[in-house]
Formats: structure tokens, C-alpha cells, sequence
């Protein structure tokens, strides 16, 4: 399947912003009335100062007055600039997890293996690199907080005293330096510690989730290591980054201050000479003070622009991985499976299939052959969940061509290992949506899963750890079967869902499941002669040598019941 074009950071950060236009228009208008009266304390507080020094008690009132309504002004700014940034930071996240999660939903676990460190790493795009996106937006109205600031200073301390201008104009060659010097090495490094953040997820995922089973044969430390060492990497490569950070960081505020130091020493010469007045002295320290702050902020939004532009990217390739038919033709919920030399590829290894085969609903199919065959990643390929050549067509349409939704909710598959979540039987039960009672019982019946209900200490509210702990590994598959069977699927893929089951219960299941998927084609990997015995057809997959290399192919009986 082909790869669309990656979305560039640039235009997905553009995309983004569209979504909050409105937003941030409201933001930057109370961010302006803020700034506005942000910098007119300083000048009002100066003026109070000078009539105070003179002695005109009611005009230095007259100005503490005008300081203090200003003060009311630009703390209502300040609450108006911060709801609309932070309706716009929310609905930007809302944007792009949807998107994000769209993309993840209808990728395959082989491509989300070859094309990005694992599911720890999708985990890792979907929050911390949303995150990282929305901490720019969140500080894109700083920009019209520094360019105020910018026009409103630069006449204003002009008019103060030209000596004073000068002094703070000579930080600015040295500022837009370091702007230029630092952005692409901390872009770099940011790059690289988002990777590294990846592939600590994924490790501590993979941890997580197969920590107690390699406890029983003493492996556990090796996943513990791992996880250590993409630990060490993250602390190094957050060092790396630091390294540039923490001094661009660090110049960047000292400039403004020895600008400050110059113009006092400046100023001070100026009151001296009676050119300037203590209370213009005292505005013109204050409003250097203002622009020290705008230079931080200013350091630290190019900063986070540098990490938005590494996370969109990180963000844009998950986007581009799974193609997108414009038209998607509609799943019939019944019809025959008919499949046509479906192989699966991986580098370095043999290829896997082909598989010919055709069913009509209703009938059993048994997938046999030695283990390592390839049995359980043909089943995959079915249900469309791992690339692989050939075409599958139910009642004649491709499901290449289907909407990931249509696809699942048409194509059941049980995995020899199920996935249980924490929660009840029933909330397990109740993942792909709600049931009455009587769809249940009905569904319990069908895989033989209330044969066991009555023997667990709840019943159906019985609790369930994580990954299905508390439950033999029987139980754990018949509650993925009635899973499945809720969903009536037209095409139910079974991986060996009776491998755990004794061989009294499993005749029986199978004998209940035999009833209930006669209207639907069903295909079993498996070993077990129970499950063979009641098949229309068997599929065994051998291997022999081709070129060199050794293919599977397949072989087919036909029974008679």
C-alpha cells in the first residue's frame, strides 16, 4: 500500500492555528489592551514620582489614580488574554488528537512496528509531542506582547532621553546573534530527545506488558536494562539540549540587564545635568525591566517553536502512514470470502502464503500446519492487519477498499491471546459497545462462557485484572469469543481460541459455536483435532524450499459430515 505525502511541520503547525482562528484573534485583542496599560504604569508611576518630588501633593494623587486604574485594565487584559489562549490551546489538542488517533486506528501492527518505535512511541506522538505543539500555541500571543512592546519603547524612551535609546539599541545586534546562532542546534537536539522519549516509551510498554510473564522464567531483567538504558539516552540527550538551552537562555537575559546597568549609569549622568528627572530615571529602569522580560519571552517561544516544528514532524509521519481511499464502498454483512494469493512479506525472511482459498458462509475452514508456519500472521493478513499481497474479497468487494470501521465491524478476530482490560467480566464484555441482557445470555451460551460464569466468584461483575489476570487462560478466551459473537460478524477469525480448554469443554464449546456462526464463514488456525474433525475443509501450510528459500504452500482436504 502507498505512503501519502507527509503533511510538512510548517503547514500542519498552519493547520492547527486555523482551527483556532477566532481564538486567537480574541486572545491577541485583550493581550494588546494588556500590554498597553502593562506599559503605561511605569511612565504613570514616573510622573506621580515627579509631581510628588515637586511638591504638588494633588496632582501626585491625581496620577497614583490614573496608575491605579491602569493596574485594573491590565489585569483585565490579563484574564481575557488567558481564557482565549486556553480555549485556543484545548481546541487545537481536540484537533489534532482526533486526527492523530483517526491515523493510529486504522494502521496495522506491522506498520506501526517498521515505521516508528512501537506503540510506546504512537503513545508518546499523542502526548507528549501534542503537548509540546500546544504549548506553542499557547504562547503564539506573546508575539503581539513583544511587538508592542517593541513600538510603544522605542519612541517612549526616546523621549525620555536619546543617550538612553542608544544604550538599549546596542542589545539588539547582539540579541538577534544569538537568535540565529542557537535556534538550529537546540532544534537539532530537541529532534533527537523526542526520539529518544519514543523509544523509552516503547520499552517501557513492552516492560509493562510482558513483565510478569518473563518473571516465570527469569527474563525480566533483561527488559529492566533495556528500559535503563533508553533512560540513560533520554538523560543524556535532555543534557545535550540543556547544554544549548541553559546558555542562549542564559545571554539572552543578560544582555537586557547590562542594558539596564548602562542606562542607569546614563541616567544618572542625566539627572546630574538636570536633563532628566528622578521619576523619568525611575520609568525608563522599569521599562527596561519590561523589555529584559520580552527578550525571555521571546527566547523561549523561537525555543518552542524549534520543539513544535520537530513535534509536528514526528506527528506528520504517523498522518501520512496509512493511505486513504477517496471512495470506500460498503462491507455486505453476509456473502462468500474469497481470497487470492495473499503472501506476506518481511525483509529477510520467507515469504509467507500464498493462500487460495474460498468459503461460503456457513462453512468451517481450518488452517493447519507446523508451528512457526505462519498461521496466526495469515489470519492477520485476513482481517487486513498487516500488509501483505493478494486480494481478500467478501461477497465480491475488496476489503482493501472498506473503511477501517466497516472492516472491523465485519471482520471478527479472536487472538490466541486475548486482551482483557481491567474491570468487570461485563465491562470487557461491553467494549465494543452496549448489549440488552438477553444479546448476553445469548452470547455466553454460544461460546460456552456460562459455563464457567457460575463457577467465578461474581458471576458477570467478577473483577478482572489488568491483561486479564484472575482468569485461566481458558477463561480469558471464552470471554474473547463472547466478545466476538456479539458483534455477529459475517467473517470470524479464530486463532486456536480453544487451546487452553480441556477437552470436554472444548467438544462442547465447538459444538455451540458450530450452531451459532451457521451463517457465517469461519476460519480457525489451529493445532487441535477437535476443531479439525468438525471443519468442511482443511488448509495445512508446509514449507519447502524455493529459490533457496524456504515459502510455505498450501495444501487442501475437503471432509464430509
Amino acid at each position: 500500500m502507498s505512503q501519502r505525502p507527509a503533511v510538512p511541520p510548517p503547514r500542519l503547525l498552519r493547520q492547527c492555528l486555523s482551527q483556532v482562528r477566532g481564538d486567537l484573534v480574541r486572545s491577541v485583542c485583550w493581550a494588546a489592551l494588556r500590554q498597553c496599560a502593562f506599559l503605561a504604569l511605569p511612565w504613570l508611576l514616573g510622573r506621580s514620582l515627579d509631581a510628588g518630588v515637586e511638591g504638588a501633593v494633588g496632582t501626585a494623587a491625581w496620577w497614583a489614580a490614573a496608575f491605579v486604574a491602569a493596574a485594573g485594565v491590565e489585569y483585565a487584559g490579563m484574564r481575557g488574554w488567558q481564557l482565549w489562549t486556553n480555549l485556543a490551546e484545548a481546541r487545537a489538542g481536540t484537533w489534532l488528537r482526533v486526527r492523530l488517533l483517526g491515523a493510529i486506528l486504522s494502521l496495522d501492527t506491522d506498520t506501526v512496528r517498521r515505521r516508528t518505535d512501537g506503540f510506546g512511541d504512537l503513545t508518546d506522538r499523542a502526548t507528549r509531542d501534542v503537548d509540546t505543539v500546544l504549548t506553542w500555541v499557547h504562547g503564539l500571543t506573546a508575539w503581539v506582547v513583544i511587538g508592542i512592546t517593541g513600538v510603544v519603547l522605542v519612541p517612549a524612551i526616546a523621549g525620555l532621553d536619546p543617550m538612553l535609546l542608544l544604550v538599549a539599541a546596542l542589545t539588539v545586534p547582539v540579541l538577534l546573534l544569538l537568535n540565529r546562532m542557537f535556534p538550529p542546534r537546540y532544534a537539532r537536539r530537541a529532534r533527537a530527545l523526542a526520539e529518544a522519549h519514543g523509544r523509552r516509551s516503547s520499552a517501557a510498554e513492552e516492560l509493562l506488558s510482558s513483565l510478569l510473564p518473563l518473571r516465570g522464567v527469569g527474563a525480566e531483567g533483561h527488559l529492566v536494562d533495556r528500559h535503563h538504558r533508553h533512560s540513560a539516552e533520554v538523560t543524556r540527550r535532555t543534557r545535550r539540549l540543556a547544554a544549548v538551552g541553559a546558555p542562549w537562555e542564559a545571554a539572552a537575559t543578560v544582555v537586557p540587564l547590562l542594558a539596564v546597568a548602562a542606562g542607569l549609569w546614563a541616567g544618572g549622568l542625566a539627572v546630574q545635568d538636570g536633563r532628566l528627572t528622578v521619576g523619568a530615571l525611575t520609568t525608563f529602569v522599569l521599562w527596561m525591566g519590561t523589555v529584559s522580560l520580552a527578550v525571555n519571552v521571546m527566547t523561549a517561544r523561537l525555543g518552542e517553536r524549534a520543539e513544535a516544528l520537530v513535534a509536528a514532524g514526528r506527528i506528520g509521519e504517523v498522518l501520512a502512514l496509512p493511505p486513504r481511499p477517496s471512495r470506500r464502498p460498503a462491507l455486505p454483512r453476509s456473502g462468500g470470502l474469497r481470497v487470492r494469493g495473499l503472501t506476506v512479506r518481511h525483509p529477510g525472511r520467507a515469504p509467507i502464503g500464498p493462500l487460495d482459498l474460498t468459503a461460503v458462509p456457513g462453512e468451517w475452514i481450518a488452517l493447519t500446519g507446523p508451528t512457526g508456519c505462519g498461521k496466526s500472521t495469515l489470519l492477520r493478513a485476513l482481517a487486513r492487519l498487516v500488509p501483505a499481497d493478494g486480494t481478500v474479497e467478501l461477497a465480491g468487494v475488496p476489503l482493501d477498499d472498506a473503511d477501517p470501521d466497516d472492516l472491523y465491524a465485519t471482520v471478527g478476530l479472536v487472538p490466541e491471546g486475548p486482551l482483557l482490560l481491567h474491570g468487570t467480566v461485563l465491562d470487557n464484555l461491553l467494549l465494543g459497545g452496549d448489549h440488552p441482557r438477553s444479546a448476553l445470555d445469548a452470547a455466553a451460551h454460544d461460546s460456552g462462557l456460562d459455563r464457567v460464569l457460575d463457577r467465578l466468584s461474581d458471576g458477570w461483575d467478577t473483577e478482572v485484572g489488568e491483561r486479564g489476570r484472575g482468569l485461566s487462560g481458558g477463561q480469558r478466551q471464552l470471554v474473547a469469543l463472547t466478545r466476538a459473537l456479539l458483534r455477529h460478524s459475517p467473517v470470524l477469525l479464530l486463532d486456536d481460541v480453544t487451546s487452553a480448554l480441556d477437552g470436554a469443554t472444548e467438544q462442547e464449546v465447538l459444538a455451540r459455536l458450530r450452531w451459532a456462526t451457521e451463517g457465517a464463514v469461519v476460519v480457525f488456525a489451529t493445532h487441535s483435532p477437535a476443531v479439525r474433525a468438525l471443519a468442511d475443509r482443511e488448509v495445512r501450510l508446509s514449507s519447502g524450499p524455493v529459490g533457496g528459500a524456504s515459502a510455505p504452500d498450501t495444501e487442501e482436504t475437503t471432509r464430509v459430515h
